[in-house]
């Protein structure tokens, strides 16, 4: 498993006299150097030119994103701005299908938990539970009209938060007892706000649970201390959670909901001291000091364009990058010749990549979207993955990385460009042969949001291969 861990390379900035060249290395090879008249001279200091120019781009599947409990310090339980993703895509012509359903858990509001007091010789009626999810948004194809429908079930597997869920861990369901269903039209679905008594709620997942679940939450609060509300833990053993899951085989797009903030309201009626009856609502809540939550995200590529160049290991790399947000595929770059570079100081190091023709005018790509912006994260061959240092040291705009426009021509492309000179100063100093690197959408709290398609190494056309833009300076000994 592969996962994301900080570790900052280099934090001293370099000063020194400089002369700047600029060289840009690309998978083409073509290159180009200031003429020596516009170069002045300074003592100590010279420019060269090494032809060391090849970048090399594979298309991988990058796995093993976290979607609940911890790793290290990394708890997602705790992250209330990490959303969860709940849907299907069918329909997708270059990416194939995604499934996502989600895992989620709420408790009583105190420990020993007991529903409001009856009058002597009276009863209490449960009118509905009702399991309600924020609505964050949505991603994919909505201006069809075709609706999907999510089922809840409950799940009978414990999963502490002290544990590590990923986006391949699977919830173990009870799907012989179905506790709610709701149908969805994601065309519309952010303009559906529910009315609760006057008050106009914003959009949500809003499912009535089943009458059998009503009967037995209220026995086991009535039991009191030998029952299951006495206290949390008991509580979760005895219901581990709720699963959500897409019951639909032709899905457009994919939600994104707020478990963080998942409610599940108790509607009752009870006769009270003064023997009237009267009408009351408990609350039970996602605790994230004691509850989990986590996602189950899967794709199915088979039979699309995205399969046929992944994983090829074709030595020049593939013609076309298939960039997904994480858990996805990714691109893996490696510079087979950049470790035999002469020692220099790196001024700036810019990695340019560009949306491929004529993918970029797809109709699925108006569907689909275009990722907004790009993460970038060093690697090796072993698949250790850290964290470049140009984030932690300079931030997330200096590295850059957002979807850009270039005109060439009167036409425009789409653009990403990655600003890493620390990056590639350590490669170079180090001579590393083991390093890679890799991109893939930045999610934002929004797994498995948005595609792009990009110009690969592999490409028989000339124009806008990878490109890394080097200028440096060479201190004459």
């Amino acid at each position: 498993m592969k996962k994301i861990m900080s570790n900052l390379l280099m934090k001293n900035k370099l000063f020194c006299s400089i002369i700047l060249l600029a060289i840009t290395f690309s998978s083409c090879k073509e290159n180009t150097i200031l003429p020596s008249s516009l170069v002045p001279a300074v003592d100590n200091v010279f420019t060269f030119f090494t032809d060391t120019n090849t970048v090399i781009t594979h298309n991988i599947y990058q796995d093993s994103l976290l979607t609940g409990g911890i790793v290290g310090s990394n708890r997602i339980s705790n992250a209330p701005s990490f959303y969860h993703t709940l849907g299907t895509i069918t329909s997708d012509p270059v990416f194939g299908k995604t499934y996502a359903s989600f895992h989620v858990e709420v408790l009583p509001p105190v420990a020993n938990f007991a529903f409001k007091t009856n009058a002597t010789g009276t009863s209490r009626t449960i009118d509905s539970i009702v399991l309600s999810i924020p609505y964050k948004s949505c991603y994919g194809d909505t201006l069809s009209s075709s609706s999907q429908t999510f089922k809840v079930f409950r799940s009978i597997k414990r999963f502490p938060r002290d544990s590590a869920q990923y986006e391949f861990t699977k919830d173990s369901v009870d799907y012989s007892n179905l506790l709610a269903s709701q149908t969805v039209n994601f065309k519309s679905f952010s303009l559906d706000s529910p009315t609760v008594g006057n008050v106009k709620l914003q959009p949500q997942l809003r499912m009535k649970l089943a009458s059998w679940f009503a009967d037995s939450l209220q026995t086991q609060v009535d039991l009191g201390t030998a029952g299951a509300a006495a206290d949390y833990s008991k509580y979760l053993d005895w219901w581990r959670g709720f699963a959500i899951e897409p019951d639909s085989n032709n899905g457009s797009a994919l939600g994104f909901f707020d478990t963080y903030n998942t409610r599940m309201y108790i509607y009752y009626r009870y006769t009270n001291t003064n023997n009237k009856v009267d009408t009351t609502v408990d609350v039970f809540s996602f605790d994230p000091n004691n509850c989990n939550r986590f996602n189950t995200i899967i794709h199915n590529y088979n039979g699309t364009l995205a399969k046929s160049q992944l994983n090829t290991g074709k030595s020049t790399g593939d013609s076309v990058l298939f960039v997904q947000t994480n858990p996805g595929i990714a691109t893996l770059i490696s510079f087979p010749y950049l470790a035999n570079f002469e020692n220099s100081v790196v001024n700036k190091a810019e990695l340019v990549f560009t949306s491929t023709s004529p993918y970029y005018s797809w109709i699925d790509t108006s569907l689909y979207g275009v990722t907004p912006r790009m993460q970038i994260i060093a690697s090796d061959t072993t698949g250790f993955d850290a964290i470049v240092p140009e984030y932690a040291v300079f931030g997330a705009s200096f590295v850059d990385g957002k979807r850009s426009l270039y005109t060439l021509n009167g036409i425009n492309y789409i653009q990403y460009k990655f600003v890493i000179p620390q990056t590639i100063q350590k490669l170079i100093s180090q001579k590393n042969t083991n390093f890679r690197l890799k991109i893939m959408g930045l999610s934002s709290g929004l797994p498995a949001s948005f595609r792009t398609l990009l110009r690969g190494s592999g490409s028989k056309s000339t124009e806008f291969k990878p490109t890394l833009n080097l200028i440096y300076t060479k201190i004459k000994k």
